[in-house]
């Protein structure tokens, strides 16, 4: 995300797009310079943290809370804290580092947009092998991309619409996640990014899928519940919500897998902007935050049990 100064910026939102800001976000473009420098003296008062406070960065946290300041605030510091927390995911992270997840075609963006607007983000866990590599490599990969995505400002008005395809996933793959890894995929996912996560689609959910689901509904908030969706092997409602001529095969579409080559080239030629933006965070402890302990998660989930039923939404 480029550096440019308040006096440099240009909205490039379209008419229609600039006016859902207006109705859902409560965006002012008589009044957005004053709240992105508002936000940015607040976070330069935060002892201990370096952080970015040009306008293409801060936006999008104003965006995803909806103007709301002090909202806005604390997702910013969520956004450092958590890289603080969890070196294992943004040590030197960038695009580079995760390529044989994109090369697996484990996460893929497509083309097109959904009927709402939301960037699609489909992403197949079936294809990971835990024998090659660890589970973190799936919140490490899904944050670089949808970083990525924060780019686009049409994105950070209409938000991102996830399709999780768990055909082919396994219960060897499952032993592998971690409550610690779901409550790290979740919080990065509702609380870190400045996005709007606005679906959230299962399909081809296998008959164990009330075990996975267990590990990480009890990390999601009620919103998140709510905006998801169980699909099964059927494609009705998921092409409800978008033209089915824009989804890959696989979902029931058209499209070729991985077809939106040009949109991963971009990304991963973006190892120095992530090598730059690494270099801010919190550079000391001086903010007292409640951590969890990763161990007493871990521990605390071994008795779960129940099955968990289909969501009526």
């Amino acid at each position: 995300m480029q550096v440019v100064s308040d006096s440099n910026y240009n909205c490039t939102l379209s008419r229609e797009s600039l006016e859902k800001a207006k109705r859902e976000l409560n965006e002012d473009p008589d009044t957005r310079l004053i709240e992105v420098k508002t936000l940015r003296t607040r976070l330069e008062k935060v002892p201990g943290l370096k952080a970015r406070t040009d306008i293409n960065f801060l936006l999008p946290f104003l965006r995803a809370r909806k103007f709301d300041q002090e909202r806005a605030f604390q997702l910013v510091k969520n956004y450092y804290e958590v890289r603080r927390e969890s070196p294992e995911i943004f040590d030197d992270l960038k695009p580079s580092r995760v390529q044989h997840v994109i090369d697996d075609g484990i996460i893929e963006v497509l083309k097109e947009r959904d009927n709402q607007g939301c960037r699609v983000l489909v992403v197949r866990p079936g294809k990971w092998d835990p024998d090659r590599y660890s589970v973190q490599e799936m919140p490490r990969s899904t944050y670089l991309l949808m970083a990525k995505l924060v780019e686009e400002e049409e994105t950070q008005v209409h938000g991102v619409h996830i399709i999780n395809d768990l055909s082919g996933i396994t219960l060897k793959q499952v032993t592998h996640i971690s409550p610690t890894a779901a409550r790290q995929y979740v919080h990065i996912m509702q609380d870190v990014i400045p996005l709007r996560l606005k679906r959230y689609d299962y399909v081809n959910e296998p008959s164990f899928f009330d075990v996975l689901f267990t590990i990480f509904k009890q990390f999601m908030k009620d919103k998140l519940l709510k905006r998801i969706y169980l699909n099964g092997s059927k494609f009705d409602k998921l092409h409800d919500s978008m033209n089915p001529g824009f989804l890959p095969t696989d979902l029931g579409g058209q499209q070729k897998l991985y077809a939106n080559k040009e949109w991963i080239q971009d990304f991963m030629s973006s190892d120095l902007q992530f090598t730059e933006d690494n270099k801010y965070g919190f550079v000391n402890m001086t903010l007292n935050t409640e951590k969890q302990d990763s161990k007493n998660i871990d521990a605390g989930i071994s008795g779960l049990g129940g099955t968990f039923k289909k969501l009526e939404l």
